[in-house]
């Protein structure tokens, strides 16, 4: 039966495959695409398409990505408004997370010198309460991976959750709960982000206090086991009895404090902890990606990508929607949604 699936996946996703559209490289049929970087100068790429997994990987900015692989196939992936697959890599392995409709999180590890992907593991120890589909995965350390999503336990209310895997994304530990709004529950539209380096984990949500929707950062130095109380990012505020449906993203180099992006009415910012956020244009869907020397920023606005290195003003890269972006090399590799395909581009520093 495992040797019929490989089979029908590797047809399906011959289906998919494509080369060029409008000067600007199409990867495949797909959705929701995300990009990662490694401490090798490699890029992953995941992303959605119906019910398939697909993953890519190319050896540096300079080289195109490899054709797709299906990695598994979930029933009832969700795929859709920033709810797609996420992924995370270290030295050792690539992890993949996904939910599906019924409000289950699965993991898929790549042991990368093996070559071989495991079966999907649920990560959340209570069944179908990711029914939103928000979730994110992080890096930590070679064999330590940290994931997070929006949570229905308990009490059928969002409130932010999180697991850590020691073992490259095989087994999970017992979630743990994050955050409790005291309004009731935490922004239900919105993704939440997460970042980590050894014990430090970062994670970003929109919360729904007092009738604001603003960003808030969770802090834990222990690896998780414990958070430090939410801190509100910004000075601003939005009074807002609607759903933004857009979480920004918080990322980490290897020096400084992280940084955060993020969106409050249409105006986008970036933010670092306790200090004033700084407008950096308009749009929806803004995401961003460090190194010790730089800083990329990406969004759409008004059916098109735009992407900010650093202080220079921002690029216009095409046509598209919901991008991402990983630094590597000086070069900042991005791809994005475009009428069903999924597109990239490279731009040198």
């Amino acid at each position: 039966m495992r040797y019929l699936l490989s089979i029908l996946l590797q047809l399906y996703m011959s289906t998919v495959y494509s080369q060029s559209v409008n000067g600007d490289l199409s990867i495949a049929k797909g959705h929701l695409p995300v990009v990662v970087s490694d401490t090798k100068g490699a890029i992953h790429l995941v992303y959605g398409q119906d019910s398939v997994i697909f993953y890519a990987t190319a050896r540096n900015s300079a080289t195109p990505f490899t054709q797709p692989v299906a990695v598994a196939m979930l029933p009832q992936l969700v795929a859709g408004a920033k709810r797609g697959p996420q992924i995370a890599t270290t030295e050792k392995y690539v992890v993949i997370t996904a939910v599906n409709r019924a409000g289950n999180l699965f993991a898929y590890s790549l042991d990368r010198q093996r070559g071989r992907w495991s079966s999907a593991v649920r990560i959340n120890d209570v069944p179908e309460v990711a029914k939103e589909g928000f979730q994110a995965i992080a890096r930590a350390s070679p064999n330590v991976f940290q994931a997070t999503w929006l949570d229905l336990r308990a009490d059928k209310r969002n409130k932010i959750v999180m697991a850590t895997s020691r073992d490259g994304g095989r087994t999970w530990s017992a979630n743990r709960v994050v955050y409790r709004s005291p309004s009731g529950t935490v922004c239900e539209c919105c993704k939440v982000s997460i970042a980590a380096k050894d014990n430090n984990v970062y994670i970003q949500f929109r919360n729904w206090l007092n009738g604001s929707r603003d960003l808030y950062l969770s802090h834990s130095a222990d690896g998780g086991a414990t958070f430090a109380p939410a801190q509100k990012l910004g000075s601003g505020t939005w009074q807002l009895n609607a759903c933004p449906m857009d979480g920004g993203a918080v990322t980490l180099s290897s020096s400084g404090p992280p940084l955060t992006v993020w969106r409050r009415e249409r105006t986008l910012f970036t933010c670092r902890p306790g200090q004033s956020e700084q407008a950096i244009g308009t749009g929806w869907n803004v995401t961003a990606s460090t190194s010790p020397s730089d800083t990329a920023v990406v969004w759409d606005d008004d059916g098109m990508v735009w992407l900010k290195r650093n202080s220079n003003d921002p690029i216009n890269l095409g046509k598209g929607k919901l991008p991402s972006v990983a630094l590597t090399n000086q070069s900042a590799v991005c791809v994005w949604e475009m009428d069903g395909q999924v597109m990239t581009t490279t731009v040198h520093l």
